[in-house]
């Protein structure tokens, strides 16, 4: 979490989680109360763009195979190489997330410091892993348990067409940090164990605490005649 010192008008609310453990959908309640979100992975995706400024050194680590016949990066076969191959992964992340993270936290403090009220959602799920947890006000942690990752996951697969094997699932669990660990950064814990209606209930608890900091940081800013 981010210092007084280093805090902007506005609030950057830092939400992860792993696989299926809902964070899409917590953001995207989120946004629907009025929050402004930012999604990494959208970033991420652009970045495997033919005109991406990193589509070389892609294809220097991955192989030319990796492309498809637009030029931009598969991500299936991309995926195929990073998720079986820790170093292939790690590889990929030193590739990326710099400028995911540049171009995030960019963004954010744009908008931050354009409006006091604004609450910014950096939907990422790898903020932890990747060291950007620090430029936030504040670490949302969305969790579920191992097995209801799998199953979910499983589920979504199947309903989209792709059908993942168990062991292909499991592989992309383990290739995250543990939801137990992200759990240890975070300020705010959401447990995406339950109903819908029970995770709406722990969103509404959410939004109005984010309310609560703005309203402060407002408040403190008019005192200091800033």
């Amino acid at each position: 979490m981010k210092t007084e010192t280093q805090r902007e008008r506005g609030i950057i609310v830092g939400i992860t989680g792993g696989i299926a453990c809902g964070k899409t959908t917590v953001s995207a309640l989120l946004a629907e109360k009025g929050a402004v979100p930012i999604n990494a992975d959208e970033i991420g995706h652009q970045l495997l763009k033919a005109d991406s400024p990193v589509i070389e050194e892609l294809v220097d680590t991955f192989g030319q195979d990796i492309l498809e016949e637009s030029g931009d990066v598969s991500r299936k076969k991309l995926g195929a190489i990073v998720f079986k191959d820790k170093s292939a992964r790690e590889r990929l992340n030193a590739l990326l997330h710099p400028l995911i993270i540049q171009r995030s936290r960019a963004h954010a403090r744009q908008l931050v410091a354009e409006d006091a009220t604004c609450i910014v959602l950096l939907d990422a799920p790898l903020l932890i892993e990747a060291g950007a947890y620090d430029t936030v006000d504040v670490i949302v942690v969305v969790s579920a348990s191992p097995e209801t990752q799998l199953r979910r996951t499983l589920k979504r697969s199947i309903a989209q067409g792709r059908a993942l094997t168990e062991s292909e699932v499991q592989a992309r669990i383990d290739a995250q940090m543990p939801v137990a660990e992200k759990v240890t950064y975070a300020d705010v814990v959401i447990e995406n164990e339950g109903t819908l209606a029970e995770l709406h209930r722990q969103v509404d608890r959410l939004w109005e605490e984010l309310q609560r900091r703005v309203g402060e940081r407002a408040y403190d800013t008019n005192s200091r005649g800033d």
